[in-house]
């Protein structure tokens, strides 16, 4: 327990001490004023907040009387008993050298293989990440979270997409590069971080899984339209994707059984990282939170079967290494409730509380909905996702003959295909598909380790799939296929997606060029993103804004209405004699406004 304590303090040291000197670096007043500015903005007003000099000034001798005490802490610790630095470099060595021992054993067509799963995967990211618009989630991060500084990124969180790890790294790229373009900034760490990860990726799971399975696996999810976008836009879900891996990597170093136990180092080195992960992606998307109870209850299960001396002491480090996630998240969220208040983190309209009667009424076709938004196909989506629910503990319990590690990495798997139900359902909410992108990755691995079981280990069925494939041999060229089929389909279907999206930006930006020259009072638009969006512009432009007023339902039209005063629709009102005054292709129509329209 010296070591998760240790752990548990230089994380509190690290978190608060940044944090403690962001915020006295930063006034109350130039903090208010920023908050004002925002407040004016052309999106829905601000809640209120609960900044107060009194609750600035606790957050600050908060934050450092964590940091002084985590200080303390340690020196003491060091007093008593020095950490062995050596042992941590031997185990950083020593683990690096077992992540890439598998691939250096690999022949080299099964390294071509999944090398070119690797350069398809790469591709396909860098071509999402320049060919891809900003959406209104990337908009409306860079515009009210980036620009306004980090004390507004890491306290403010009235708008319910402030991904705050996401925003102050594209903060630090904008700091770094003042003139670059906000997808540089938004999209540019994110899109490396993932092409990096890639091949570490690809070399962890082949100590679990054949290379077929590997390929099938990961290239049925890497190909998938949602991972692809999601991996390199500027929001939190693709810091939270990396955190996943790291922390499945971690929980399977430490459910190892005792008969296959690590060296005292690895094991401390696992935890460092498991807790790591666990903190960086509940910074990067609340709803972290998913996966972290799923790996905490897949060890907790693994640590508590096995039949060891120590299992009692690793339980404990289970419990300790909880306490300092739950202890940092903490820590992480505090500028925001100082700022915004605590109850702005459970304000998000996306996963809002529904009353019982009608969520239970509704939780079905939303159920089906998602899967067939993460797997592509209505009905078939929801019945494989349901068959490989029902089915998995039973594969993994005939499977007997599969590696112990591949095993637990099947349950720890599970644990992440099924555990965000329960939780949703106790909570009442709707989580978004693009919340659940662990979900999809359980899904696809799970299918291909349950295939690896069948084709190594003897189901009949599969003799004369191994006599067309000429026998094991044709593992790989088989996983191959089937992964171009089913992303070159997926990301086929999502281009004309791509193409209206395309669209609309160049409609927007004819629009906004047109409404830029012309002397107009007032704007009226609908409730959407083309407030965000114009106002995005002008503020790329450094121009004033547009004089953009939200209108709940279109204005009357059939008649000239007041001088220098339009209505932007986004389709032509079939109204006779409607006069239009300008038309950016077919997705924006301006128009004047009815001369009775006050």
């Amino acid at each position: 327990m010296r070591f998760i304590g240790r752990l548990g303090a230089w994380l509190a040291l690290a978190l608060a001490g940044a944090l403690g000197l962001l915020f006295s670096l930063t006034t109350y007043g130039h903090l208010a004023q920023r908050l004002a500015e925002l407040a004016t903005g052309p999106s829905r007003p601000l809640a209120p907040l609960a900044l107060a000099p009194p609750r600035l000034l606790a957050l600050r001798l908060g934050l450092g009387g964590v940091a002084l005490a985590a200080g303390l802490f340690l020196i003491l610790a060091r007093s008593a008993r020095p950490a062995p630095r050596r042992g941590v470099r031997r185990a950083l060595r020593a683990s690096w050298r077992a992540l890439w021992q598998p691939w250096r054993q690999l022949a080299l067509g099964a390294r071509a293989w999944l090398g070119g799963l690797l350069g398809v995967v790469a591709l396909a990211r860098l071509y999402y990440a320049g060919w891809y618009p900003l959406n209104l989630d990337e908009l409306a991060s860079y515009d009210y979270s980036v620009l306004p500084g980090p004390a507004v990124t890491a306290s403010v969180y009235a708008y319910p997409n402030n991904h705050l790890l996401a925003n102050l790294l594209a903060g630090a790229v904008h700091g770094a590069l003042p003139q670059a373009a906000p997808a540089l900034a938004l999209r540019l760490l994110p899109t490396l971080g993932g092409l990096l990860a890639l091949p570490l990726v690809a070399a962890g799971l082949l100590r679990y899984l054949r290379p077929a399975a590997v390929l099938l696996g990961l290239g049925l999810f890497w190909l998938s339209p949602l991972p692809v976008f999601y991996a390199v836009a500027g929001r939190g879900y693709a810091w939270a994707l990396l955190a996943t891996w790291a922390g499945l990597g971690a929980a399977l170093v430490l459910a190892a059984p005792a008969s296959r136990s690590v060296a005292g180092p690895q094991r401390r080195l696992a935890w460092a990282v498991f807790c790591g992960s666990a903190l960086a992606g509940l910074y990067a998307v609340p709803s972290h939170l998913y996966v972290v109870a799923a790996l905490g209850a897949g060890l907790l299960g693994a640590l508590a079967s096995q039949a060891d001396r120590r299992r009692r002491w690793r339980l404990l480090h289970l419990a300790g290494a909880s306490a300092v996630v739950g202890v940092g998240a903490a820590l992480l969220y505090a500028p925001v409730g100082a700022v915004s208040g605590w109850p702005a983190l459970l304000a998000n309209p996306y996963v809002a509380h529904t009353p019982g009667p009608r969520y239970w009424a509704t939780i079905g076709p939303f159920l089906t909905g998602t899967a067939t938004e993460l797997l592509g196909r209505p009905g078939w989506s929801a019945l494989a996702w349901l068959a490989l629910t029902l089915g998995t503990p039973l594969g993994l319990w005939l499977a007997r003959r599969l590696p112990v590690p591949s095993r637990q990495l099947g349950w720890l798997l599970y644990g992440q295909l099924v555990g965000w139900l329960p939780l949703a359902l106790l909570q009442h909410v709707y989580p978004p598909a693009r919340t659940l992108l662990a979900v999809l990755l359980a899904f696809f691995l799970l299918l291909a380790l349950l295939g690896q079981a069948a084709w190594l280990h003897g189901a009949p069925l599969m003799a004369r799939w191994k006599l067309l494939c000429a026998g094991r041999r044709g593992a790989l060229p088989l996983a191959a296929s089937l992964v171009l089929l089913y992303g070159g389909y997926r990301l086929y279907r999502e281009q004309r997606i791509l193409a209206e999206r395309r669209a609309e930006a160049a409609a927007l930006r004819q629009a906004y060029a047109w409404l830029r020259g012309e002397p107009l009072r007032r704007i009226w638009v609908l409730p959407g993103g083309w407030l965000l969006v114009w106002h995005h512009y002008a503020l790329a432009a450094g121009q004033p804004r547009l004089p953009l007023v939200e209108v709940a339902a279109p204005l009357p039209v059939g008649r000239p209405g007041p001088v220098g005063e339009v209505q932007a629709l986004p389709y032509l009102p079939q109204a006779p004699g409607a006069p239009l005054l300008f038309q950016a292709g077919q997705r924006v129509f301006i128009l004047p406004v009815a001369t009775h329209r006050p």
